[in-house]
């Protein structure tokens, strides 16, 4: 009497509950693995409902015992029914271990190679995938280390310089330009904030938005510089974060960013999506500059929201509920209020004098709404960034204008900023 039958008879025999005929089961199937019997230990896996490792396991041994009795269509219909070309890489190992038969197998035995030749780009998938996590993780981790976080804002020292970029909404160019620009590695004293990367400005053929390529370069600079790389959240990670969909222009924005991250990493950009949104949970939602005045976010609030803000609201108490419970960081990073009124009570309340904001595009790549607003927009050909001293203090948006840049200088003067990612 097999293992399998002895399990099945103490089972039914004792009238076992549940768990402890798994238990039972997985001895049998251990045993029936050991035995050289994966048939048997196949069907120990499917009737105990053992996991599915041990599935794949039964079955990748079934189809190299079928491989070496040259039953090839029978071979063909495990690999098929137990989706062995996504079983692991001992699964995937054996089809192309069953691809190199030197045997005229016929159509089933070419359809084997078809499956490994799967197998060998789902690896390929998988270990992407596996590397974007690992790296988002790695930048969470440095972030959360960072002794100049405080909350939800950054306060940044009384020394030194920061570069900013406005939007770049997956143009991966003007982002590697500005780092090549700003030349970390030889200068320690700069801080780089970078904001609003997801979502593309320019859309493949088939409805793909690749800006994921751009987010995940932001993240590597953050795990590879960690305090002195910012990404500042934006009212489109916001969006991402609690799932709403953006229609812009007829685009449908969330939709074709992961059709772009299908495209990228195949059956497991679901679980790159969950890691990037944790990691978007904790993106700090303002950076503060002290003694140069100078208060740096995604944009500013409308007036009926400037009460219910303040450094010790973003350093506190907005630290202590989830992101998409915040309705005056919502408000802050949609908001387009450029009002004098507005903009002098929410200086009040930050205790700065100027702002520097993305968000709204404009033309031209930068735009002073008013004396405390400098905004910048980074994601077309006539992109800006600006750069200011830390220990300077700033109280204009006119004089924070003296460090405005182009990011490409050779670019042509051709307009392409487009309005439809407000």
């Amino acid at each position: 009497m097999s293992e399998y039958q002895k399990a099945k008879r103490i089972v039914k025999q004792m009238r076992m509950g549940k768990a402890q005929a798994r238990e039972v089961g997985a001895r049998a199937f251990r045993a029936e693995m050991e035995a050289k019997r994966p048939d048997l230990a196949l069907k120990c896996a499917k009737d105990f409902k053992l996991p599915d490792d041990d599935v794949t396991e039964a079955a990748t041994g079934l189809f190299l015992e079928l491989i070496k009795r040259a039953r090839f269509d029978k071979a063909l219909e495990i690999a098929r029914s137990y989706n062995l070309a996504h079983g692991g890489d001992r699964a995937s190992a054996a089809l192309t271990a069953a691809s190199r038969v030197d045997y005229d197998g016929g159509d089933a035995l070419e359809q084997i190679r078809r499956l490994a030749r799967k197998a060998s780009s789902a690896r390929l998938e998988a270990s992407e995938a596996d590397e974007a996590i690992e790296l988002i993780k790695s930048a969470g981790k440095a972030r959360a280390q960072d002794d100049q976080i405080r909350g939800r804002s950054v306060v940044l020292p009384n020394t030194g310089e920061v570069w900013l970029t406005g939007d770049l909404h997956g143009n991966l160019d003007n982002l590697k330009r500005f780092v090549s620009l700003a030349d970390l590695d030889n200068n320690p004293e700069r801080t780089l904030v970078i904001q609003e990367i997801v979502h593309s400005r320019l859309i493949t053929a088939d409805n793909r938005d690749l800006s994921f390529v751009a987010i995940m370069e932001a993240i590597r600079l953050q795990a590879r510089y960690p305090g002195r790389v910012y990404y500042l959240l934006g009212n489109h990670d916001f969006a991402v974060h609690i799932d709403r969909e953006l229609v812009k222009g007829g685009k449908y924005l969330n939709r074709y960013l992961f059709r772009g991250m299908a495209y990228m990493y195949r059956d497991r950009y679901e679980d790159v999506l969950t890691e990037y949104r944790k990691f978007i949970a904790d993106m700090p939602a303002a950076l503060i500059a002290p003694a140069a005045g100078v208060f740096m976010a995604h944009s500013t609030p409308k007036r009926a929201y400037v009460p219910a803000l303040s450094q010790s609201y973003l350093a506190e108490e907005a630290a202590e509920k989830p992101l998409k419970k915040q309705r005056a960081i919502n408000a802050m990073v949609n908001g387009r209020d450029y009002a004098p009124e507005t903009a002098d009570a929410f200086a009040d309340q930050m205790e700065c004098d100027v702002f520097l904001c993305g968000h709204t595009p404009t033309n031209k790549g930068w735009r002073i709404p008013n004396k405390r607003h400098l905004i910048i927009d980074s994601q077309h050909n006539k992109a800006h960034y600006v750069t200011f001293d830390l220990a300077q203090r700033y109280t204009s948006a006119e004089e924070l204008s003296a460090g405005l840049a182009r990011v490409n200088p050779e670019a042509s003067e051709e307009d392409l900023a487009s309005e439809d990612l407000m």
